[in-house]
């Protein structure tokens, strides 16, 4: 046998001695793989079993935990069962009345539950340190608010809204502050809705305690600050939403009108009847809607002159507003055929027919006790106007793309 052959005969054994070594090693790493996803599957099992079984007999103790029946010390050694309790705390205080919530936020105290979630909080990371603040934020005590304060200045984004959204969760008008500090200095770096919607709520039990911030501040935070304060407005800041209704930025002046809703008809109905002559249209939106909630006659007006503005959500809102005055149906409708302006007649039929009311305005208008030559002028102009907006809408006189 040549020295080549013995050779080549050498090389096919080697080169198939390692092709079955692969495929062993490759059949062992997936035996390896399913090994593990089956233990760890079997370990979470076991787990969820037994958290089951100790939210049981949490449960099932519960009220003699809180009253200190059975001591801390047996519950406190087992760090899942430690965290049961604080879970079951956390949401028996968001459910708790004013009365029954510091008995809660005492129990957290005196047991370390609320030094330990502190801690979780300071030292974790990631997610753990996420969920951490938002067990703080629902504990709804002073204490927290320092340790969700320091997290507004982490470098994850995520974190940061965890700590924006925990400190709207005390409901403190404390919590709000170290938010708006960095906040006006520019240094909060999170998305507006969010900061709005935390401070909503930590503003929501005692809404002045938000204009001393908003008679400071200017440009951008003011109308953040703004939306703010059209969210908790209540009568007694009506003053402070007047100043804002002269504000030389429309999304302040918005709010101003949406806030006005809530304050007194004296000082709401003259000011929402100059923004609905404002310049910009969600201005003159957000005034109709106030008046639509305001349902007094004396909007009827103000209503008549939004019913014939340039934009078409506008003349709906103003439409839908005036329809629900029912004992004045004929008398704005009169106004309207008045006013001449087909888009103005076309939004009130268009309003009356969804609410039901066009047919009862006929019948009215159709009482032989009432048939003069008004009575037959204002029908004949409805049918028409009711025709000529089921067969050939008009375009509208402006078409507004951009909504605030």
């Amino acid at each position: 046998m040549s020295p080549n052959l013995i050779l080549g005969l050498l090389w096919h054994i080697d080169t198939a001695f390692f092709g079955a070594e692969l495929v062993l090693a490759t059949f062992a790493s997936i035996a390896t793989l399913l090994l593990y996803a089956v233990i760890r599957r079997a370990m979470a099992l076991m787990r969820a079993r037994r958290c089951d079984a100790i939210a049981s007999k949490v449960h099932a103790q519960w009220r003699e935990i809180v009253r200190g029946e059975i001591p801390p010390e047996i519950w406190r050694k087992d760090p899942l069962e430690r965290e049961i309790v604080e879970s079951i705390v956390v949401q028996e205080i968001g459910a708790a009345t004013d009365k029954d919530r510091p008995g809660l936020q005492e129990f957290l105290r005196s047991n370390g539950l609320l030094d330990a979630a502190i801690e979780r909080a300071r030292s974790g990371h990631g997610s753990r340190r996420r969920q951490a603040l938002a067990t703080l934020g629902a504990m709804r005590m002073p204490e927290v608010i320092s340790t969700l304060s320091d997290a507004l200045d982490d470098w994850q984004l995520d974190t940061r809204l965890a700590a924006v959204h925990a400190l709207g969760l005390t409901g403190l008008p404390q919590a709000a502050e170290p938010m708006l500090e960095s906040f006006l200095v520019g240094g909060l770096k999170v998305p507006s809705d969010p900061l709005s919607n935390a401070l909503v709520r930590c503003f929501a039990g005692q809404p002045e305690a938000l204009l001393p911030y908003l008679r400071r501040v200017e440009g951008e935070p003011r109308e953040l600050l703004a939306r703010v304060a059209s969210e908790v407005a209540t009568p007694a800041m009506a003053d402070e939403m007047l100043v804002l209704a002269g504000d030389p930025r429309p999304e302040v002046r918005a709010a101003a009108a949406r806030a006005l809703a809530v304050a007194p008809l004296a000082i709401a109905l003259p000011a929402l009847a100059d923004l609905v002559r404002d310049p910009v249209w969600f201005v003159r939106l957000r005034a109709t809607t106030a008046l639509n909630a305001l349902r007094h006659p004396r909007a009827i007006p103000a209503l008549l002159e939004a019913l014939c503005d340039a934009n078409r959500l506008v003349r709906v809102r103003a439409a839908e507003a005036l329809s629900r005055f029912e004992h004045n149906r004929v008398e704005i409708l009169q106004n309207v055929v008045d006013s001449r302006d087909r888009y103005a007649l076309h939004a009130m039929i268009s309003a009356l027919e969804l609410g039901g009311g066009f047919e009862k305005v006929m019948e009215e208008l159709s009482d032989p006790l009432r048939h003069d030559e008004t009575a037959v002028r204002l029908i004949d102009a409805l049918r028409e106007g009711s025709a000529s907006l089921w067969s050939k809408p008009p375009a509208d006189p402006v078409v507004e793309s951009v909504f605030p």
